[in-house]
């Protein structure tokens, strides 16, 4: 399709469906994000090696579908969950599978010929309909894995007290209690969104013990 905002949808189909085909037998899982993300990989590996994540898809195999990220719920409704694309996320092989070959394909349920940028409502809409929900990613003191913010975003966000979406969606999205500042990302933070330019090469050379002051 052509590059537009609006076809988001369309492109995210072709690529799963690409990594599928070429890569399907690489990987335990396959984690997906744009160009503003700041992803770091040794934490994922580390939350996808847990014994956390083994028990929940069914030992080394990895034989049960999941589908890991930022859970959101659409307009505050907990029956329309979905993970955030911005901070990207994460599917292992059972449930790349399950989404190309079982449910992209079928008509009236996700969308194969809509148009949309919603391409994360849309993978959870497929996933929905065969029973798949994303998974509670937050750590064992609940703060957050995957971030659809900046670090300094997070840090200084604060809830309005009209919490509404016309004052705020951010909390109306979020499905359980929001904590803020040093409580609300977790120590093994695995991806922040909207991080671009110098930003990102500030953040990697502060992880990377690479700045010289």
């Amino acid at each position: 399709g052509d590059e537009d905002y609006q076809n988001i949808w369309q492109k995210v189909r072709s690529v799963w469906s690409y990594v599928y085909d070429n890569y399907y037998h690489d990987f335990d899982f396959f984690h997906i994000g744009g160009d503003d993300l700041y992803l770091i990989v040794e934490n994922l590996r580390l939350y996808l090696e847990s014994d956390e994540i083994l028990q929940l898809a069914g030992g080394d195999a990895y034989p049960d579908p999941l589908f890991l990220g930022r859970r959101f719920q659409e307009r505050g409704n907990p029956g329309l969950m979905f993970n955030s694309g911005g901070s990207g996320y994460t599917l292992n092989r059972a449930a790349l599978k399950a989404l190309v070959v079982d449910q992209m394909p079928k008509d009236g349920v996700c969308g194969p010929r809509l148009r949309t940028f919603a391409e994360d409502v849309m993978v959870a809409r497929c996933f929905r309909h065969m029973g798949l929900v994303p998974y509670d990613t937050r750590d064992d003191a609940e703060a957050e894995r995957y971030m659809p913010f900046t670090p300094g975003a997070h840090y200084a966000y604060r809830p309005p007290k009209d919490m509404s979406m016309r004052s705020d969606w951010y909390p109306v999205y979020t499905p359980h209690e929001l904590k803020t500042g040093l409580a609300h990302c977790a120590r093994h933070s695995v991806a922040f969104h909207y991080v671009k330019g110098d930003l990102m090469r500030r953040i990697h050379a502060i992880l990377y013990a690479h700045c010289k002051e």
